[in-house]
């Protein structure tokens, strides 16, 4: 069953791990370990903190990391504000636009989802049905259809980007706010002709409708920056540097663990995710990129990205925003340094915008 809105569940990572037999808890019983809260959504963009649990990276740097699961990223963000955790997963472009346009002031410390060579590349989908007249190669024939999509978060703003990238009105369509977690049983019902999932739904999507699925777009590049990591309130994370390095650690372990070992991911993502088919998120992985380092090329991204939310009515703020609304790099820094072996096996970087991959289509 798919995670109600509003719902949360909980994981303590170092009794999780001590079931497991994870030698990273060989620590004696005394051994004080800091608790810490962390609220992700139930994606595949989760997927670093649910492997930091099962591998015990957390339980190495001495955390006792409560996961606490919800359905969204703006719900990340109202429960960060109402002090129910330290920090959370969400969109360090479009979800800290909404939160900072809101006065909710958060910024990223770390991302973990990320294509650090790319300006905007995607992780979402718009998936149809050709019974609808829905047809890949022809992109009007979306236009006037009914789309399941969610309000204000990254899917909504890719799915727009998409529609002005084909020269089309996204206000011809009838838009549905759904959850993304009902998108696959609300599109395979016919309820709607298109949805704008994340993985793993957009997998599960394409599975259920079989021959009738029409993929319209999945993981296009040039739409809208997708970097998902940590975040947090910025004052608070002034005061918390060190906490945040052990925590971010772990995350940058499991980063490359899911780059080296995407199945046994895929199974371990199966455990938290409710109702969770592991032949979709193995799917997913495939159109998905684990890469915590900031580059020119994200930090373009972020900012183009929450400044068109601007543009585009979506958030009203008074002023354009700035690299620093979105990360701090204090972090992010240090955990490079210490651990150059965590991002060997990444790809060089551009140093200039003008040699990054997915321009940003205007």
């Amino acid at each position: 069953m798919p995670i109600a809105t509003g719902a949360y569940r909980y994981f303590a990572t170092a009794v999780t791990a001590a079931l497991l037999g994870a030698a990273a808890f060989a620590t004696p019983a005394t051994a004080q370990m800091t608790e810490v809260t962390f609220i992700v959504v139930n994606n595949l963009f989760s997927s670093p903190a649910f492997v930091a649990v099962e591998n015990g990276y957390w339980g190495e740097q001495g955390l006792n990391v409560k996961i606490k699961l919800t359905a969204s990223g703006s719900q990340v963000t109202k429960a960060l504000q109402a002090g129910e955790a330290q920090f959370g997963h969400a969109a360090l472009s479009t979800t800290i636009a909404s939160a900072r346009a809101s006065g909710n002031m958060l910024t990223g410390v770390m991302p973990y989802f990320n294509a650090a060579e790319y300006i905007a590349l995607g992780g979402r989908a718009i998936i149809g049905r050709k019974d609808r007249g829905i047809d890949a190669v022809n992109p009007k024939s979306l236009e006037g259809k009914k789309i399941g999509y969610l309000r204000g978060s990254t899917n909504d703003v890719y799915m727009r980007q998409w529609f002005k990238k084909n020269h089309l009105d996204v206000t011809k369509s009838t838009l549905i706010n759904l959850p993304v977690a009902d998108m696959p049983i609300s599109i395979t019902q016919g309820v709607v002709d298109a949805v704008v999932p994340w993985e793993p739904y957009s997998a599960q999507a394409i599975r259920e409708l079989g021959s009738n699925a029409v993929i319209v777009s999945r993981a296009e590049e040039g739409l809208v920056s997708d970097v998902i990591g940590v975040v947090a309130n910025q004052d608070w994370i002034k005061k918390n540097y060190d906490l945040l390095e052990k925590f971010s650690t772990g995350l940058a372990k499991a980063a490359q663990f899911i780059r080296k070992n995407p199945e046994k991911a895929a199974e371990i993502d199966a455990r938290y995710i409710d109702g969770m088919n592991v032949a979709d998120a193995a799917a997913g992985f495939k159109t998905l990129h684990w890469d915590p380092r900031v580059s020119v090329c994200t930090l373009e991204g972020v900012v183009a990205a929450g400044n068109d939310m601007i543009k585009d009515g979506l958030i009203k703020q008074d002023r354009p925003f700035v690299a620093a609304d979105f990360i701090d790099s204090t972090v992010l820094d240090r955990v490079e340094k210490k651990y150059p072996e965590l991002f060997a096996d990444l790809p060089k970087l551009p140093t200039k915008v003008a040699d990054c991959k997915g321009q940003l289509v205007r």
